[in-house]
């Protein structure tokens, strides 16, 4: 039953994978019904393709009636043994089947109150619908129902996969691969639209998704959301590293067009999530420029409340006198394809809550040309880097630290730990900071070390803000870091500072 683990539902297997979800089950059902009919078939047409579907009389399958409406069969009371298993369903209906070229096809198939069982697995749900498959899809499928084919196969299909909607509503599945894995997953709808495998997916949404099981490591583990939708999503992009990162420095590097997510929560590993809402948006403004935007007001992680883990977990935590972390995030990015230019708009931040906030600023031209020589050396085995980041451009890119208690809380935990004054541990940390930057000095561009030494005692000593700050009279290449040492700081217009907190201030 490793399909229900992987393709199938497939739903769930990408769903999961992505962690996107969002609405109800109604939303959309003319547009899918009249999608399936884009293609009527007659009944004497369809009748010529039921043995094509080893559905021409009972054998491995089996129902109490089948009778043709709508340009489809609708069978009642279906039930299939499978390879390792047995599939029933209250009707089977099965839309516009047919022969294309010799070989089975078909747009639309419908399993309701469907129940799969096997041994290391089970799945059941009010509905599942599949409309207009690829041809590769649809043969797969047609040789599941002939029993050329078993169900777990279908997982295995490598090239054409695709479908226009693909939808589930009450599902409910059990894995129970021990001891690797045995978790149940359920959501009151899950539904995809337009999926070409491996490339792209035009829309994912769910609601209500629950997670509980047990990890590889016999550990408990859940997970819950209550709302989550996204579009446009490019499977690669999800691949490389953070979505959310690769849309903010570009938003043409974005492998989603919307992501909306509501009260996210999970439990893994020791620690307990919770996000309460995220939102992602890449659009279109006047004159073709590009925004993307990210706003995560709150992400919480706390040592959960009971797990193995947990107490040394928490130990860590309160080293730096938190009981929790509170992370916060948001920023806009805007491209301009014409002049392949993106640029920050307003305050782009990453915050801990009560320690440091991040904020950053940029203006780089030639993205897509170094996004396009990155690709055309994706297989070579010895990449010039500064070749794919010649032209890349840095017109400005800001970088401040602004200091909220976390060197207070780092110098604190160090004094208890050497036993010293947090005076003392100021010094010892000023100490090791200078040392670190001696080792890295003849890789740091000339001019740079004295003033990177100064700025990062003062931020150590007296915590308020650490900017790191490329404003160059003329634009310099990315190039120009590929090799040590860098050009000089006046030529990249490079300066390290630190602005001391004001009395009373602490930092925001």
């Amino acid at each position: 039953m490793a399909v229900l683990s992987r393709r199938a539902p497939l739903a769930f297997a990408l769903a999961l994978g992505l962690g996107l979800a969002a609405c109800g089950p109604d939303a959309g059902e003319s547009a899918r019904q009249d999608a399936r009919h884009d293609r009527p078939v007659t009944e004497a047409q369809a009748e010529t393709a039921l043995a094509a579907f080893g559905l021409e009389s009972p054998g491995r399958a089996s129902w109490s009636e089948r009778r043709f409406e709508r340009g489809g069969y609708v069978f009642t009371d279906f039930a299939m043994d499978l390879e390792n298993g047995r599939m029933r369903a209250d009707a089977l209906v099965l839309t516009g089947p047919q022969l294309r070229d010799g070989q089975p096809f078909f747009t639309g198939l419908d399993l309701e109150t469907l129940a799969i069982e096997a041994p290391s697995g089970a799945m059941r749900a009010a509905m599942l619908g599949l409309s207009e498959p690829s041809p590769e899809l649809a043969r797969a499928i047609a040789g599941v129902l002939r029993g050329d084919t078993d169900l777990d196969d279908l997982s295995d299909l490598k090239d054409g996969y695709g479908f226009s909607s693909l939808e589930l509503v009450a599902p409910v599945m059990q894995i129970n691969d021990a001891p690797d894995l045995t978790v149940s997953l359920s959501a009151d709808s899950v539904r995809l639209s337009d999926f070409a495998q491996d490339e792209r997916l035009g829309s994912v949404e769910f609601a209500n998704y629950a997670m509980e099981g047990v990890d590889e490591q016999g550990q408990p583990m859940a997970m819950s959301v209550a709302f989550l939708e996204a579009s446009g999503v490019k499977l690669d992009g999800l691949e490389t590293g953070s979505p959310f990162g690769a849309a903010l420095m570009s938003p043409g590097a974005a492998p989603y067009e919307m992501i909306d997510l509501r009260g996210m929560e999970l439990e893994a590993g020791g620690v307990f999530i919770t996000l309460p809402e995220l939102s992602a948006r890449v659009q279109e403004r006047a004159g073709s420029i590009m925004s993307s935007s990210l706003a995560l007001p709150e992400l919480r992680i706390a040592p959960a409340a009971s797990h193995p883990q947990s107490p040394r977990i928490r130990q860590s935590f309160e080293l730096l006198g938190y009981d929790e972390i509170v992370l916060s995030a948001a920023g806009e990015t805007r491209y301009d394809p014409a002049e392949d230019r993106a640029w920050t708009e307003g305050d782009t931040y990453i915050r801990l809550e009560d320690g440091l906030t991040l904020t950053f600023d940029q203006e780089l031209t030639g993205l897509a040309a170094s996004s396009a020589l990155a690709e055309q050396a994706a297989g070579e085995m010895d990449k010039d880097a500064a070749r794919i980041l010649a032209p890349l451009m840095i017109h400005h890119v800001r970088l401040e630290l602004a200091d909220q208690s976390l060197m207070d809380r780092v110098t604190a935990q160090m004094a208890r730990q050497s036993g010293v004054s947090e005076a003392q541990a100021r010094v010892q940390l000023g100490a090791m900071a200078r040392m670190g930057l001696a080792f890295a000095g003849a890789q740091m561009p000339a001019g740079v070390l004295q003033q990177a030494a100064g700025a990062i005692d003062g931020f150590i000593n007296a915590g308020g803000v650490l900017t790191i700050e490329l404003d160059p009279a003329a634009p310099v290449s990315a190039a120009a870091f590929a090799d040590y040492p860098a050009p000089d700081a006046d030529t990249l217009g490079l300066t390290i500072t630190h602005e001391p907190a004001e009395a009373g201030n602490d930092g925001e």
